[in-house]
């Protein structure tokens, strides 16, 4: 065997980033415009994570093998990254009835299912790899360094040195995991060890579509909307091979595609490996007729993929993203941090949940000792003073707290469209607590320099506007509750969910927990960024 080679003998950069996914390279992209130096090191010979496309050679679609969607009302990083780069996007093709197939020796039976199926989603225009291309062109050259697989990280006190089998060496002041933590877990030797709650958070916390797998048959027309079908099917019975269908046409572009979801899990996809791409067209074929059996297939199995999906995530059942505080934190003394789209408060396991990461981290990483400054104040918002900059904030979190019972409706929405039953209430809830918080942190960024938090002391910890700026949420989760239950009461969606019509006590208590710890962590972090702002130190805020 060879020897590893540390990477980072001759050059200590600011910054190495390992993952070269949607968090990791718009962690990049936000490190380098404010100075610093980042290396990026990926162990695929391509960029993307799990953000994958591919380009179908008899119709030039793009198809996404990866994550497709992204929701603009709930997920409103995708939608301003989007434009910032200037990538369009389309609405996902929903018109039309959906087909149910519950018995294999009968014809689907076809639904109309009100406000569609897929609840506003959008794609990108030319595939989700075009947001991972555009990032890549924006960082300098030489910053990201592919076939690179970190196998050991050593704190060697002025830095932290990264091991590999081979590549030019580099050593960090800071370093971001960008990987889903069970490859952490898996893949990764530290030393010192990580904290054992921080190691078994890792090991714990399911890789979302880890060991799942993607198949997209394209067709010269997409004739199943002839026929007055949205594309859109579910196959509920034990033969299944796609659980679920879906239209993945471009509007842009002539053709048609149809993806699906495999029921097959990894064990069941490789014994029928060779005859996959036939049993895929053979269920299009019963669920649309015999012209579905003339498409061009492609398949992409995630189980495969051993820089996506760790050994436990292969043999376990899936999971759902989890929120778990606990890998926001700092470690090794404010030096390592931890990403990726399972570490996000908001949007854990989406392309938002990518995005929100790389804030965050943008912001920790972006405090006094690296040495650069927080982001500039939005042009509009240069000649505020201090108490309108805090009238525009409440402002900001009062129209938030407005908005936040419909926003609870569309994460019901979605999360029983995507027919997903466990935990709707407590879920949906966080889903939009995360939210609130996310863009009032965003709000905050731009209100800093008027806020002029300098001029404020910060006492144990506390600077003095924090109390001034959290006055907006006063009781932010009760009436965020109340307003829940209110809707549960009379929700025909949720009549069949009796534990959510309404939920029991010990789920309300459940429910109440995670929404005070939502707020500690946001109410954390605002101080922490006012302290900073007030030459302060993030660290000293922690406590």
């Amino acid at each position: 065997m060879t020897e590893p080679v540390p990477i980072g003998v001759n050059r200590v950069v600011d910054v190495a980033i390992v993952g070269a996914g949607l968090c990791g390279l718009a962690l990049a992209r936000a490190l380098t415009a404010r100075g610093l130096a980042v290396q990026v090191v990926e162990a695929r010979e391509r960029l993307g994570g799990r953000v994958f496309s591919r380009q179908c050679e008899a119709t030039g679609l793009a198809l996404d093998l990866g994550p497709s969607w992204f929701w603009p009302e709930t997920e409103p990083r995708v939608t301003a990254l989007l434009s910032e780069l200037g990538l369009a996007s389309q609405a996902q093709h929903d018109p039309g009835d959906a087909l149910w197939l519950t018995d294999p020796n009968r014809e689907p039976e076809r639904r109309i299912e009100p406000g569609g199926v897929h609840a506003g989603a959008r794609c990108v225009t030319g595939g989700a790899a075009r947001l991972i291309d555009a990032l890549a062109a924006r960082l300098p050259p030489g910053c990201i360094r592919t076939g690179v697989a970190v196998q050991a990280l050593r704190d060697r006190g002025e830095c932290i040195e990264l091991v590999t089998h081979a590549g030019p060496p580099v050593r960090a002041r800071q370093l971001v995991l960008a990987l889903p933590p069970r490859l952490v877990h898996e893949k990764i030797q530290f030393d010192p060890p990580l904290p054992a709650a921080v190691w078994q958070a890792l090991a714990t916390t399911p890789t979302w579509m880890s060991a799942q797998a993607k198949a997209l048959t394209t067709f010269s027309q997409a004739f199943w909307r002839a026929d007055g079908h949205s594309g859109n099917a579910f196959v509920r019975h034990g033969q299944a091979v796609l659980g679920e269908v879906f239209d993945a046409s471009s509007e842009a572009m002539a053709g048609g595609a149809l993806g699906g979801f495999v029921a097959l899990n990894a064990a069941q996809r490789e014994t029928f490996k060779r005859g996959l791409p036939l049993l895929i067209s053979s269920q299009l074929a019963q669920l649309y007729g015999p012209l579905a059996q003339d498409g061009q297939a492609a398949l992409q199995d995630w189980a495969t993929e051993p820089w996506t999906c760790s050994d436990t995530d292969r043999t376990s059942a899936p999971g759902l993203p989890q929120d778990k505080p606990l890998l926001r934190q700092p470690l090794w003394a404010g030096r390592v941090f931890l990403g990726g789209s399972e570490t996000a408060a908001h949007g854990a396991g989406h392309m938002e949940g990518a995005l929100e990461a790389a804030d965050r981290l943008a912001h920790a990483l972006c405090r006094p000792n690296a040495g650069v400054h927080s982001a500039p104040v939005a042009q509009d918002d240069k000649h505020l003073t201090r108490i309108s900059a805090i009238g525009m904030f409440s402002a900001n979190v009062l129209a938030l707290r407005g908005m936040a019972p419909e926003r609870y409706r569309l994460q019901l929405t979605r999360l029983l469209s995507s027919q997903q039953s466990d935990l709707l209430t407590q879920r949906a809830l966080l889903a939009v607590a995360d939210q609130v918080y996310s863009e009032s942190l965003a709000r905050l960024d731009h209100l800093l320099p008027a806020l002029d938090a300098a001029d404020s002391p910060v006492v144990n910890g506390r600077h003095a506007l924090t109390a001034v700026l959290l006055a907006a949420f006063e009781g932010w989760n009760k009436d965020l509750l109340e307003a829940a239950l209110k809707h549960n009461a009379t929700s025909c969606a949720l009549s069949n969910f009796p534990l959510e019509h309404p939920p029991d006590g010990e789920t309300l208590r459940a429910i109440t927990l995670d929404l005070a710890a939502a707020w500690r962590e946001f109410a954390l972090e605002l101080n922490a960024r006012l302290a900073v702002a007030s030459g302060g130190s993030a660290m000293d805020c922690a406590a």
